[in-house]
């Protein structure tokens, strides 16, 4: 192995900003996974900052990996904005009911202060105590949750939104309903650079080519990425990602004109062809299988980690990681052996 030159933060940073790191950095998306592994209950983390924190900081310390992802799930926006919400013991919660029953409801919606709400709260306060714990040693990368298109789905409900673009009859108030999505999308990503976390990010899974074509991606979704992509990154000033669920392989170049830091990548998606077109200019992070995270043995992670390298050469602009959020029974020893191969395997090797 190679002697480490650099801490997780100095090696992430420096992957984002296409400066040469020590090794390749490791992020897994696991925040589950550490709830799970510290003994607390899903709830009690959800609404208990220094408990959220606490599972995050023991799981990175135990797998020693570069930098910690909180955002343990995908429903805090739109329970704040009046969505029912279910809450699992063990996994996070989900959205069953959506404030928009009709797309004339739109019209109702009220400007929101998001600083006023007990979990979004927790997720921000979890963020300090995990920037003091660490002492800029490792990279933060803090959630916005939902990007634009897909709080929209949650809001609206996936069949009733797909109808909504199909039928193309009240287009003003589905671009209505994205602007003000993504200005709540935007105040979260504030409020995150606010408390000092060393990035942000979206998760946009429902506009992926898998449920909607990539002409709708491209006027629906696309231009307020391109929005949120530059207040985020030069007005607030933090790094920002984008995440899209499924196969991405149709948008890729209309995805790659968003203006987003890095891109978090799903395991279905085809990484060569997105690498080409963004290299130089979009951080690529990802993209292992999920399911053999939980699966498979740790010489079968450490294959498929030589393998990513080989296609994507991850001299800079890439850091090692999940294709989407761990569950809560991957294995340790699979994490272990992501940060193992990254350490044997520096630039000079691959």
């Amino acid at each position: 192995m190679m002697k480490e030159t650099m801490n997780g933060f100095e090696r992430t940073d420096a992957a984002l900003k296409w400066k040469i790191p020590d090794r390749v950095p490791v992020i897994p998306q696991n925040s589950d996974m550490a709830i799970c592994l510290s003994g607390y209950g899903m709830y009690e983390c959800l609404h208990d900052p220094k408990k959220l924190a606490n599972a995050l900081l023991q799981a990175q310390e135990q797998m020693d990996y570069d930098g910690i992802m909180l955002g343990p799930d995908a429903a805090i926006l739109s329970e704040a904005l009046g969505c029912e919400v279910v809450y699992r013991e063990n996994n996070p919660p989900v959205v069953v009911s959506h404030i928009l029953e009709n797309l004339s409801d739109v019209d109702k919606l009220q400007p929101i202060d998001l600083s006023k709400n007990k979990r979004i709260q927790t997720w921000l306060e979890a963020s300090k105590i995990i920037l003091e714990k660490t002492k800029g040693k490792v990279f933060l990368i803090c959630r916005a949750d939902q990007g634009a298109f897909s709080l929209a789905t949650l809001l609206r409900g996936s069949q009733q939104l797909m109808l909504d673009l199909v039928m193309g009859e009240d287009k003003e108030r589905v671009l209505t309903l994205l602007k003000y999505c993504n200005e709540v999308h935007i105040q979260f990503a504030a409020m995150i650079k606010s408390v000092g976390a060393h990035a942000t990010t979206c998760g946009d899974a429902y506009c992926g080519p898998g449920l909607i074509s990539p002409d709708m991606y491209k006027e629906y979704a696309l231009p307020f990425q391109q929005i949120a992509s530059k207040r985020i990154t030069q007005e607030i000033g933090i790094p920002y990602s984008i995440h899209i669920c499924g196969t991405t392989d149709l948008i890729h170049e209309s995805w790659a004109q968003s203006g987003a830091t890095f891109f978090e990548i799903d395991h279905c998606t085809n990484i060569k062809s997105l690498r080409e077109v963004t290299y130089g200019k979009i951080a690529l992070f990802g993209n292992l299988n999920t399911s053999s995270l939980c699966l498979s043995e740790p010489a079968e992670v450490q294959q498929a980690c030589r393998e990513l390298f080989d296609i994507v050469n991850p001299s800079t602009g890439f850091i090692l990681s999940s294709g989407c959020s761990m569950a809560g029974n991957t294995k340790i020893e699979n994490i272990l052996a992501m940060v193992e191969v990254s350490k044997k395997y520096p630039y000079s090797k691959i």
